[in-house]
């Protein structure tokens, strides 16, 4: 789960620099994950209400849920392509 704004200056970086690197995507793709984004642009009660139930209360706010790990891998606010595959490769050996 990605949760930006179009206001969101590091949501844009983590969006350019990692989750549209051609390397994540494909081991997304390759690992089937599910991708979602929540746009918060307009302060939505529903994603902010959802967010502060990680005790966050602002973004960006990314998150991977897995079968073994329903309450999700929380990742830090600027994301790095070395996170993302850690939480992508622990997500495998899981399953």
């Amino acid at each position: 789960v990605d949760v930006t704004a179009k206001w969101c200056i590091t949501c844009k970086i983590n969006k350019k620099l990692v989750l549209e690197d051609k390397e994540i995507i494909e081991l997304f793709d390759k690992n089937e994950v599910k991708k979602l984004r929540a746009d918060w642009t307009d302060r939505d009660s529903q994603i902010l209400e959802y967010i502060s139930s990680y005790d966050k209360y602002g973004i960006p706010f990314n998150i991977l849920y897995s079968k073994k790990d329903p309450k999700g891998i929380i990742f830090h606010e600027i994301l790095s392509k070395k996170s993302i595959k850690k939480a992508i490769n622990k997500v495998r050996t899981e399953d």
